[in-house]
């Protein structure tokens, strides 16, 4: 061989290393997102673009459906003659699912006449379908609550991003007002997917007026994504003591990454790869950027059948069922991240109340019992993120990247050196 083939076939070599790498590169930076790319692939798939306007449908069975055993659950209760507010950023009512839930509700938008019955955001949408949405012919969405009546309170139109902070955010006062509203106006619950770090007075005294009216208020524990603080710690109206406050879980049935931890969490729900309704659409997949307003969503909806099921109980009572029949290694303990578990309403309609309960008593104090006590076990699955694949691809793609991407300048800087 001679020595111009010698140069040339290094040469050549490094070319085609250089190509691979940035082959391998450029799928991998595609890839950065390997869960948005996947949920993009599903929307196209099963729910087209998940865009308002567009009539897509999701038609397999979302797996918070199996989770809950919606089939038997609904036929135990349905929440019908129950109200349930939504505070947040409205509900559109073009939704099919949602045309026959909503009634008149209130707006606190400056020249806004829609009583709650609009929403530019989505947000409360979304809430509002995980709690109620009614089946309709051609999809597998259906609310956890599919006959509860939906207050909507309108208290902000859209969230936004200035210099790197979350911006548009309804102020403590409008929510507490909110709440008061609800209260005045027949809601048994009162939802709340947003949280705030200051303990306002105002907020405090609207939830022990809501209570006093016969109304649960469930509350968001606070999202890393939406929050001023992305630190772990009380969350408000979480906090107090009448609320349930609540923090998500993945598929996997663990704390999602976004979920803010603190002594505010009473249980956990599903926060992530949920199904629900969008404005001037039909159905939508949701798994980023608000995984606590989900899972509230669902303790709200819970909290409805309970309502229905047990209307002559106090508050305290149906908060009581919530945490107590939530699934717990331990029935004694709570912790910071999962509260007292997960969320099982067939469990909480089921449950007969009282002081020998294990767990979370009515007036929050926690009742020890000796540990050969026989107590019935209650067993959740936990469903496989359908990523975990693609994850796992991802990474090793990028680990093949750098190590061919590493030989290739560890080869150049020898032929240089030589």
């Amino acid at each position: 061989m001679s020595n111009s083939s010698a140069t040339r076939l290094p040469r050549r070599f490094a070319r085609a290393v250089a190509a691979i790498c940035a082959c391998l590169c450029t799928m991998a930076a595609i890839g950065l997102g390997p869960q948005t790319a996947m949920r993009a692939a599903q929307a196209d798939d099963g729910q087209r673009q998940c865009q308002a306007g567009i009539e897509n449908y999701i038609t397999d069975t979302p797996w918070t459906n199996t989770l809950f055993n919606v089939e038997a659950l609904h036929q135990q209760s349905t929440g019908k003659g129950v109200t349930v507010a939504v505070i947040d950023s409205g509900v559109s009512t073009e939704n099919p699912h949602l045309a026959d839930a909503v009634v008149e509700g209130k707006s606190y938008i400056p020249d806004d006449d829609s009583k709650g019955r609009k929403d530019v955001y989505s947000h409360g949408t979304i809430v509002a379908g995980i709690i109620g949405a009614r089946r309709i012919k051609g999809s597998s969405v259906v609310g956890i609550a599919p006959d509860a009546k939906i207050m909507p309170i309108r208290v902000f139109e859209a969230l936004r991003q200035e210099n790197g902070q979350t911006t548009g955010n309804a102020d403590m006062f409008t929510l507490a007002d909110g709440v008061r509203y609800a209260a005045d106006h027949g809601a048994q619950v009162i939802s709340i997917s947003m949280s705030d770090t200051h303990d306002l007075p105002a907020m405090q005294d609207a939830v022990k007026y809501a209570t006093k009216h016969g109304a649960l208020v469930v509350a968001s524990a606070g999202n890393r994504l939406t929050s001023s603080s992305t630190v772990d710690g009380m969350r408000y109206p979480a906090a107090y003591p009448e609320v349930v406050g609540v923090s998500a879980v993945t598929m996997e049935l663990t704390s999602t990454e976004d979920a803010i931890h603190g002594t505010q969490v009473d249980v956990v729900a599903p926060g992530a790869n949920v199904a629900s309704t969008i404005p001037s659409g039909v159905d939508c997949g949701f798994s980023d950027g608000s995984s606590t307003s989900y899972a509230t969503a669902f303790v709200s909806g819970q909290a409805a059948l309970i309502a229905e099921r047990y209307p002559d109980e106090t508050p305290a009572q149906w908060k009581q069922r919530i945490l107590a029949t939530a699934n717990r290694s331990h029935p004694d303990e709570r912790d910071d991240e999962y509260g007292w578990g997960v969320i099982d309403p067939i469990a909480s309609l089921n449950v007969a109340l009282s002081d020998n309960l294990r767990g979370p008593k009515a007036n929050g104090q926690t009742t020890q019992l000796q540990a050969d006590r026989p107590t019935e076990s209650v067993t959740l699955t936990p469903r496989h993120d359908p990523n975990a694949l693609a994850k796992r691809i991802m990474m090793m793609m990028t680990i093949v990247t750098v190590v061919i991407c590493a030989t290739a300048s560890l080869h150049t800087l020898r032929r240089r050196d030589g």
